[in-house]
């Protein structure tokens, strides 16, 4: 491996690096070998290789018996830890070994880790609390056993410079997506959904981004309940095409302040995590609704959720030309056709693979880029994002 002095040497303009990423659904690891070519603040990636690695049911299960412990077991919290980094670390072994390229070749591998928890500041529901992040995976066993250096811990440095510790993918949609002449949105619908606005030819500052609410979440959690474990989500929407959305539920689930309450901000398994799930299938068993109503209905809150969010804080800055989905609710055509039905007739509802780009892959190659920026010096946040005072470089480095 090279020394750390030639990864910053601006003579070099290209660069290998592997992003690994584990979002609120708690699915398993994406893995993705990125080159990018950097030239001042243009960066072009292109994605060399990509997997995706379940988590097994019984880790996945320790996960959420953590989500679920009240009191917080801190051996649980301190096992997973090493037990989620070595999964991390096979899933980055997998990846290169299937890419061929030798590991010396690989400058960095940014690993985002498995959220435990996140408490952003500006939380009024909570009366006293420090604002913190945790997410586990031990990045020390990860350069171990690839032998490559690791960033991780990246939400850390923004919470501590006064922010919310997310959206931090709005840096790779900042410059891989901003388009000299057509404003965009970047919408990512995984557990939690967020939204990246990039006004055409804007700079950093112009960026609005914020969590819109719940993204595949709460439907997830339904859909699990409802078939007693059978399905864990909604397989390219079709429950929720064959039911019927409840709008008395829905306007009562949309009276949520979350959603009208101004950017900066961010949210996750806390508000919208499975006791938030339960609650709903209770008032939805309460209704006499049958399972695909309730589906349909929760679905219709992830689209309502991310319409209003354009239409309080997007919109008014003006209109966006393109409306660009990723992440696994992408993939749900409901979901999909429901934003088209929402939107002005003249506003293009596309996909990342519209634009050439893997929708699943995409938030493991902005974490290839955050750990790139890292180890090259540059600030990783975008403040008019997450609400930091300053731009900071994101991720502790670990060497091997």
């Amino acid at each position: 491996m090279e020394p750390m002095e030639s990864l910053l040497a601006p003579r070099r303009e290209t660069y290998l690096a592997v992003g690994l990423m584990s979002g609120t659904s708690v699915d398993g690891v994406d893995a993705a070998l990125v080159r990018f070519i950097v030239q001042d603040d243009h960066f072009d990636d292109q994605l060399l290789e990509f997997n995706s690695m379940p988590y097994p049911k019984d880790l996945r299960k320790e996960i959420f018996n953590l989500f679920r412990d009240r009191a917080g077991s801190l051996r649980l919290a301190c096992e997973l830890n090493f037990k989620i980094g070595l999964f991390f670390a096979r899933a980055a072994q997998k990846l290169i070994l299937s890419s061929g390229f030798p590991k010396d070749a690989i400058s960095v591998i940014g690993s985002h880790g498995q959220t435990a928890y996140h408490l952003p500041p500006g939380l009024k529901e909570r009366k006293k609390y420090t604002p913190s992040t945790l997410q586990l995976g031990e990045a020390s066993l990860i350069a171990q056993m690839t032998g490559i250096p690791v960033v991780s811990d990246f939400r850390t440095a923004d919470i501590a410079a006064g922010g919310q510790g997310a959206p931090l993918i709005v840096a790779a949609d900042y410059y891989l997506l901003t388009h000299g002449s057509k404003t965009r949105i970047v919408q990512n619908i995984g557990g939690i959904a967020n939204c990246t606005y990039l006004p055409a030819g804007g700079g950093i500052s112009n960026i609005i981004a914020f969590d819109t609410g719940p993204g595949n979440m709460v439907i997830d959690a339904l859909v699990s309940a409802l078939t007693r474990g059978r399905e864990h989500y909604d397989r390219d929407g079709k429950r929720a095409s064959v039911g019927r959305v409840n709008e008395a539920l829905l306007k009562s689930m949309m009276a949520n302040p979350y959603f009208s309450k101004k950017p900066p901000k961010t949210t996750g398994r806390e508000m919208f995590g499975e006791d938030y799930a339960m609650k709903i299938l209770e008032e939805g068993r309460r209704r006499r609704l049958s399972s695909n109503d309730l589906i349909a209905t929760a679905t219709m809150l992830t689209v309502e959720s991310i319409i209003m969010g354009y239409k309080k804080f997007c919109f008014p800055h003006g209109m966006a030309k393109e409306v660009i989905l990723g992440g696994g609710g992408s993939k749900n055509r409901f979901i999909h056709n429901a934003l088209k039905n929402r939107l002005p007739a003249d506003v293009k509802v596309l996909t990342h693979e519209s634009l050439g780009i893997n929708s699943i892959a995409k938030e493991a190659i902005g974490f290839a880029l955050l750990g790139l920026l890292c180890v090259l010096g540059r600030p990783g946040n975008i403040t008019a994002a997450t609400g930091a005072r300053k731009p900071v470089t994101l991720g502790k480095i670990y060497y091997p």
